[in-house]
């Protein structure tokens, strides 16, 4: 029994020594050795360290869930990151169907409020898993199913305001000798950036054609650094082991000069040069001097825009970028950050596996705007119920008696998407209240009474404005609506109003 202890207490004693002394002399540097800090002396890494170095060459992971191993040292991402491989690997099924209706949904609903801010154009780009480019050098079970959920999103959202790079990177990656994405990482490099870029260029051209873009010299390569190994390598505790590979493109062709700026607190971060951008978690406001064009972008972005930076910096003269995962959030700051900003563009940069991310499926606020000249009435409202109102002197003036007040109107014609896309209101309060909160509900066909599945809520201004309902969540886009109630909300204010008959129509200049 003594034995046994006495070697325990050896092996540990053994074991305080060994361990420090590994981390010492393995350390890339001698200010990388700090011997002051538990942390670093005891930091037991290189056993995972050693023991994925023995494996890889077998194609075995020491943590899968992270990294996968392919052929000819590629490496692709697991499933800890938005079920990456499962997702793939699998046909899509009714509800990812479902869910992609929703996203494009809820997409057409910020591409009319964004429009009715000033925005002149709004897309979305897809940046390809790596496994949807080079599926080849992937362990064969792991490779992407055909009519995968991507697939799914894009067939049910449309391509009204996304852009799909999957095929432009499977055709270039014929074309180049050299890889667009990085063996060991899970980003496309400069040279697959600036594929995706043009291609982006393009679509946008089409639709802004005022744009100056990059000439084609700019995305020649321009040569090839080595490199360590990248984030997947870096899970496998393999970075310095592992090598891969740096392509450049001739960015040096744009004189651009950046000054990168805290959005809100106007900071000063960093100046000079044209650098790649990291994906920001606040506001960063890039300002470039010599770029193509005098405007301003918003753009909501990943990692995935890391590479592509430079471009969107030498294209635009503004651009103020921040990670799309903070603005999509029911309590993010999409809107605020468009009212305060104003940005002539609106441009999301998201990775493939996290294009279906529930936040994408939020709706904007409702987009209310001034009423306007080429506002064409579609169809008229008559009141035919009021409650808890009492009637005034004058036309469409009344006065609340009770906690529930609503005004029902039945429609001179039934309304779609199609006949009517904005609601004209003009409401005056005799107290002078600037805004007033109302709740909408509408009667569709086959629905036989109001319910709350079938309303929203919004305040609008007092005076005369037009409701873009295609900023309306729920508000139907197929189903014809045959009757419509304003209940009116006011919170001890605005008990005397002026109500005229809410009119339903268009804007003859296409908006």
């Amino acid at each position: 029994m003594k034995r046994s202890v006495f070697a325990f207490l050896l092996s540990v004693a053994l074991m305080l020594l060994i361990v420090p002394a590994v981390n010492i002399l393995t350390a890339p540097s001698y200010e990388a050795a700090n011997l002051k800090e538990k942390s670093f002396l005891y930091n037991m890494d290189f056993v995972s360290r050693w023991t994925a170095s023995l494996l890889y060459p077998l194609g075995i992971s020491t943590d899968p869930k992270q990294v996968i191993i392919g052929k000819d040292g590629w490496l692709y991402l697991g499933d800890d990151y938005n079920q990456t491989l499962s997702d793939d690997r699998r046909a899509a099924t009714e509800a990812d169907i479902s869910h992609g209706k929703k996203i494009g949904v809820a997409t057409n609903a910020w591409g009319a409020y964004l429009s009715g801010k000033g925005v002149q154009l709004f897309r979305i780009m897809i940046g390809p898993n790596k496994g949807s480019i080079y599926p080849e050098y992937m362990p064969f079970w792991a490779r992407p199913a055909p009519s995968n959920p991507t697939d799914a999103l894009l067939a049910e959202a449309g391509h009204a305001h996304f852009i799909d790079l999957r095929p432009t990177l499977l055709a270039a990656k014929d074309i180049h000798g050299d890889n667009l994405y990085y063996k060991t990482d899970t980003h496309w490099n400069a040279l697959g950036a600036g594929v995706a870029f043009r291609a982006f260029a393009k679509q946008v051209g089409k639709e802004a054609p005022e744009l100056t873009w990059p000439a084609e010299r700019v995305y020649e390569l321009t040569g090839i650094a080595p490199r360590n190994g990248g984030d997947l390598a870096n899970f496998l505790r393999l970075t310095a082991s592992l090598s891969d590979y740096e392509p450049k493109i001739n960015l040096e062709s744009l004189p651009v000069v950046t000054t990168q700026i805290d959005f809100y607190t106007k900071k000063i971060i960093s100046q000079g040069g044209n650098p790649a951008v990291g994906a920001p978690t606040k506001p960063l406001l890039v300002k470039s001097v010599g770029a193509l064009n005098d405007k301003k972008v918003l753009w909501l972005r990943d990692s995935f825009g890391i590479s592509m930076s430079p471009l969107m910096a030498a294209t635009f003269s503004e651009v103020l970028q921040l990670h799309w995962s903070k603005v999509i959030a029911p309590d993010g700051n999409f809107s605020q950050l468009v009212e305060a900003y104003k940005p002539d563009y609106v441009f999301v940069t998201v990775v493939e596996r996290s294009a279906r991310a529930v936040g994408f499926a939020n709706y904007p606020p409702p987009s209310i705007i001034s009423k306007v000249k080429d506002f064409m009435v579609k169809s008229a409202s008559t009141p035919a119920v009021i409650h808890h109102l009492v009637g005034g002197p004058s036309e469409n003036e009344y006065k609340i008696n009770g906690n529930d007040a609503f005004v029902d109107f039945t429609l001179s014609s039934k309304i779609t998407q199609l006949n009517a896309k904005y609601l004209s209101i003009d409401l005056t309060c005799t107290d002078g209240s600037p805004s007033v909160p109302l709740q909408l509900f509408w009667l569709e066909d086959g629905q036989s009474h109001y319910d709350e599945a079938h309303s929203a809520k919004f305040s609008v201004g007092t005076g005369q404005f037009l409701v873009d309902l295609r900023t309306i969540p729920k508000w139907p886009s197929s189903n014809a609506v045959r009757r419509v109630r304003v209940d009116i909300n006011p919170v001890n204010s605005c008990t005397h109003f002026k109500l005229r008959s809410p009119n339903f129509g268009v804007r003859t200049q296409g908006h």
